[in-house]
């Protein structure tokens, strides 16, 4: 369960990232005009799947050592994430379904299950995790920090930055006040680099969005990375395949009744 936690723990705080910018389908672009913000993140929103399916290859490296397992992954956005992980011989060993109000999870080895809401599992876990915040990684959107008058937007030579202002980012109603910065390819309207960190904590995480290939209408980063970096560091690497835009899906989850509660 602890593995399985740590990955949602990464993905979760995956706001907190920054990476390398690069893309196989990506041109460069010069003379970048000015748009609002609002039309740079409706580009982006845009570019997302609203029904999909995907096979993961993981990679979870902590102080303890590195752990490399397969996963099937379905999303209704706004509505359910679903994971199937599978350590070897195909043989599912954890079944995670989140929604916006829960997080349920079966451990098909240990034979036991959790089912909480947001709120509890945030409690247990010490986060203050959202659904929308870990949907909005997965799929390589912008995770809002703030409200869209906090942040500046630069066009550069190749790329466009959202940065969060200081000064109204510490007049936001936001509890926790992030240092963010985020990236844009204009060519394909995708982030490619984001940074935020807690100052104040020495905390930060780490990501990058590569490899874009494009699926159908959408362009989708098939290598995304990530990296804590404070009081507990943890790297994770998803390399995606398979991806699939859906008309349907399903998204079973059963508890056997053997099964004992964590």
């Amino acid at each position: 369960m602890k593995r399985t936690l740590d990955l949602l723990l990464v993905m979760a705080l995956a706001s907190f990232v920054y990476g390398c910018k690069t893309s196989k389908l990506a041109s460069t672009p010069s003379g970048l005009p000015q748009i609002t913000t609002q039309a740079l993140l409706d580009s982006v929103n845009n570019n997302s799947f609203s029904l999909m399916s995907a096979k993961l290859a993981v990679s979870h490296s902590n102080a303890k050592g590195t752990q490399n397992f397969g996963a099937r992954i379905r999303v209704k956005k706004d509505s359910v994430i679903w994971l199937s992980v599978t350590p070897a011989l195909g043989i599912e060993a954890v079944r995670v379904v989140i929604t916006p109000d829960s997080i349920k999870m079966v451990n098909r080895i240990e034979q036991k299950y959790f089912v909480e809401s947001f709120e509890k599992t945030n409690e247990l876990l010490q986060l203050q995790l959202t659904y929308s915040v870990l949907q909005s990684v997965l799929l390589g959107e912008f995770v809002p920090v703030y409200d869209n008058k906090v942040y500046n937007l630069t066009p550069l030579v190749d790329l466009y930055t959202l940065v969060a202002d200081e000064k109204k980012a510490q007049t936001s109603t936001v509890e926790l006040k992030l240092d963010q910065r985020t990236e844009f390819d204009p060519s394909i309207w995708r982030v490619t680099r984001t940074i935020l960190k807690n100052p104040p904590r020495n905390e930060e995480i780490l990501a990058q969005y590569t490899d874009f290939e494009r699926v159908g209408e959408k362009i989708f980063p098939t290598t995304m990375r990530f990296r804590t970096q404070g009081k507990d560091n943890i790297a994770v690497d998803l390399n995606w395949s398979k991806i699939e835009e859906k008309t349907t899906l399903r998204f079973p989850f059963n508890v056997p009744n053997k099964y004992a509660p964590y």
